[in-house]
């Protein structure tokens, strides 16, 4: 019916005899061969279009591809709200917990010389207390002087171990302190700190120094290290966010089956999608062969001539076989007539 629709419509715009003219065309490189089409030729491809562009459209409501890929997309995104919840969670209890630890920082001293040694060593001596309900095996920190950290060799890390028994773990409400026995230790890049602040630190370190606790590892018993396993607060709060991991893994479930009916929905789709391309791109190639009226290939000096073309209305077509075309409308008289053509766009014809 399309190809029949084409045809009608292309007899009744064919350009009537008049008197036989001469066109010369200059056209972009690139292009093989021009033509001149019927002037409904345009009529034509719109209706195939429109045609095609409806059964689409329809095709895509009839699978529910619109729909089908916002449940995916919806799911997708109660992945991330569920993984930020327990996400919350985990910064929430690692701030209580760790604000519940008390550090006091009893006396520290530093051996800073640039001339002999690019790093720095201090020794501090502390006592902490844990005014938490866990057994807390050590944790990571920061050491602060005058309020600004220090740029340090390694991730520092203070365990808590019983310097008479060698036990690890500093139990709920309990203190320990390394007052009396070996202090603890640590180097820093003197390199990275200005000449005038080593001098400040040097008179500071007894006064200004701290430690800023950025995390902790929990254990469920108190005992020889190496022989307990330090827990995060993932591992040691596992029953109080089980819940929360457990609606990620719900929303992970939901999305991956939201994924799968979609992908495959579409896949379908595509398939018949394609069908209706390869239907469309046969009428299209049926409509242009037969709106084909003059057609020549350039001469020496690359022009496009077109003689003895009975005047009318018609579209100069020139494609340059990367999906690009000169489709531009043309009157043509009884007078010769010379037209340029610089610009491309997509070739009408492709589907």
């Amino acid at each position: 019916m399309k190809k029949l629709f084409a045809l009608a419509l292309l007899f009744l715009i064919l350009p009537m005899a008049l008197h036989a003219a001469r066109l010369q065309c200059t056209l972009p490189q690139g292009v093989g061969e021009a033509s001149l089409l019927s002037d409904g030729t345009t009529a034509v491809l719109k209706h195939f279009r429109d045609q095609s562009d409806a059964e689409s459209r329809k095709l895509r409501a009839e699978y529910q591809i619109d729909a089908l890929e916002k449940e995916a997309k919806k799911a997708e995104a109660l992945i991330g709200e569920k993984k930020q919840a327990y996400t919350a969670k985990v910064a929430g209890l690692r701030k209580n917990y760790l604000s519940l630890l008390e550090i006091t920082i009893h006396s520290s001293q530093a051996a800073i010389n640039p001339s002999t040694s690019a790093l720095g060593d201090v020794v501090y001596f502390y006592t902490a207390k844990n005014n938490t309900d866990r057994i807390i095996t050590d944790i990571k920190y920061k050491p602060i002087i005058e309020g600004k950290g220090l740029p340090t060799t390694t991730s520092l890390i203070l365990e808590f171990i019983d310097p008479q028994t060698l036990k690890s773990g500093l139990g709920p409400h309990e203190t320990m302190t390394n007052l009396g026995h070996d202090p603890e230790k640590f180097s820093f890049f003197i390199g990275e700190v200005l000449p005038d602040e080593l001098n400040r630190m040097r008179e500071a370190f007894g006064k200004s120094f701290s430690i800023n606790v950025a995390d902790m590892h929990f254990s469920n018993q108190k005992g020889y290290k190496g022989q307990i396993k330090a827990l995060t607060f993932d591992e040691a709060f596992s029953g109080t966010l089980r819940p929360m991991q457990a609606a990620v893994d719900q929303a992970e479930a939901d999305a991956k089956s939201k994924r799968g009916t979609y992908s495959s929905v579409l896949k379908t789709f595509q398939e018949r999608q394609d069908r209706m391309s390869a239907t469309l791109k046969k009428s299209l190639d049926a409509l242009k062969l037969s709106s084909v009226r003059y057609s020549v290939r350039p001469d020496k000096k690359g022009r496009y001539i077109f003689d003895d073309v009975e005047p009318g209305n018609y579209i100069v077509y020139a494609r340059n076989g990367k999906g690009q075309a000169v489709f531009e409308s043309i009157a043509i008289g009884k007078k010769k007539q010379k037209q340029s053509y610089t610009q491309m766009k997509k070739d009408p014809f492709a589907p």
